[in-house]
């Protein structure tokens, strides 16, 4: 299991291909009556989602906007996210067009499933040589961090760059 802040050269090499979660990493948002983030995410969340745009309102932490603008190349960015709908994929895409313009929007992802493992290993593979290219998974959620390693993908909590975030 990866170790928080193991290895900070890792995070700040500008050659590690990246992938970022939207929700909880990317994405800073309240939802809900009392604009409170409570619910599973797997159940009363995506129902809300489908009436309402949760990215409208939300915003970038400005030191995750300072730290893709420093340490990650563009053509090594990417996003990967759950979604179910077209129309929460859209609502996504604008999000990070809005808050983070220069992760190209071909490397914005999105899986239907549950699983994010597929997409990362088969965009490696494609595009990097595979699993040898120095790599980061970023997620906020236990689970899929947990994927991401069993896959043998390296994963790396979003705390992990709060090390990080006196960046000046």
């Amino acid at each position: 299991m990866y170790i928080l802040g193991h290895d900070t050269n890792l995070l700040k090499d500008r050659e590690v291909i990246r992938f970022f979660d939207v929700d909880g990493v990317l994405a800073v948002y309240a939802f809900g009556d009392d604009g409170v983030y409570v619910v599973k995410d797997d159940s009363e969340y995506d129902e809300y989602l489908k009436t309402h745009d949760v990215y409208e309102s939300a915003r970038a932490p400005e030191f995750l906007k300072e730290y893709v603008d420093r340490y990650c190349d563009p053509a090594k960015s990417f996003v990967i996210s759950r979604s179910y709908t077209d129309v929460e994929d859209g609502q996504k895409i604008r999000f990070i067009r809005r808050e983070y313009p220069q992760i190209p929007e071909e490397n914005i992802l999105f899986v239907r499933g549950t699983s994010k493992t597929e997409i990362a290993r088969q965009v490696l593979e494609e595009r990097f040589g595979g699993l040898s290219a120095p790599h980061l998974c970023i997620d906020d959620t236990l689970d899929h961090l947990e994927k991401y390693q069993a896959e043998g993908l390296r994963a790396v909590h979003i705390s992990s760059l709060l090390l990080l975030a006196e960046l000046k």
